[in-house]
């Protein structure tokens, strides 16, 4: 078995994990497997991988001091290829993470960093970012043998220099504009002008007149139907007048004059 109890080793998409023990376990199918006890590097997750094929499933041993100059390497490139789209970089990122590749996941911690400096990450993005940064600092934990602050140190410290984070400028010291050993001067202020607010006149009500108005003009426009029957009667009856005296003219005829008869010589 190429593992042992006390072995420090690292599980993919969970990081930097120490072996506690061997159990036997029965599988589903009731046959007795030997399991690998892991106690991972956070918290207090424990994982059973089986013996037999812990190599397979993505196990292996912690990366030395050679390999921890190569992955800060990986991290100090300030070139970070990735896609644009949103989806295809978050399926990248996801299939980098669960490869358990250091390099890969030295990657995923470089990119995000940087894109999160330069145009801010989505919350999806920041869970990875958080995630990647856990399994890189658990095995540097172990690589360095040092203490997870420590490590967290060492990690922002080769990231400030690629300028994924941005790594904070000193002060300088500024000299007083005003030397303090100089007596002050009383200062004497004018006391503020008050100025009252300017009265606003009251609004003045529309004149009476103007409310009649539409009254008037409705009378007036009433006032041609009324008179309109008038003026029909009054054609009517002169036509009737004129139709009456038609016949006295046709009555009075000139008589024939009488002719006066020739005197006899």
């Amino acid at each position: 078995m190429p593992f042992e109890v006390g072995d420090k080793v690292v599980y993919p998409h969970h990081g930097a994990a120490t072996i506690e023990r061997l159990e036997k376990v029965s599988d589903p199918l009731g046959v007795r497997r030997d399991y690998l006890v892991l106690r991972l590097a956070y918290g207090e997750l424990t994982l059973k991988v089986p013996a037999d094929n812990a190599a397979e499933i993505g196990l292996r041993d912690v990366i030395n001091d050679a390999e921890v100059e190569e992955v800060f390497a990986v991290l100090r490139k300030r070139e970070a290829r990735m896609p644009s789209n949103w989806s295809r970089r978050f399926k990248n990122h996801v299939e980098k993470l669960k490869s358990g590749d250091i390099y890969q996941v030295a990657e995923v911690v470089r990119n995000l960093t940087i894109r999160e400096r330069d145009k801010g990450l989505s919350a999806g993005e920041k869970r990875m970012l958080g995630k990647a940064r856990q399994i890189l600092v658990s095995e540097l934990t172990f690589a360095l043998n040092v203490d997870e602050d420590t490590a967290e140190m060492k990690l922002d410290e080769v990231l400030g220099k690629t300028g994924g984070v941005p790594t904070p400028k000193p002060i300088p010291d500024r000299k007083p504009l005003i030397d303090p050993t100089t007596p002050k001067r009383a200062v004497v202020r004018k006391p503020k002008e008050v100025v009252a607010p300017a009265k606003k006149a009251p609004a003045k009500a529309a004149p009476k007149a103007v409310a009649k108005a539409p009254a008037k003009k409705a009378a007036a426009e009433k006032a041609p139907a009324v008179a309109a029957p008038a003026k029909k009667a009054a054609t009517k009856t002169v036509t009737k007048a004129v139709a009456k005296k038609a016949p006295a003219k046709a009555v009075a005829k000139k008589a024939p004059a009488k002719k006066s008869p020739a005197k006899k010589a």
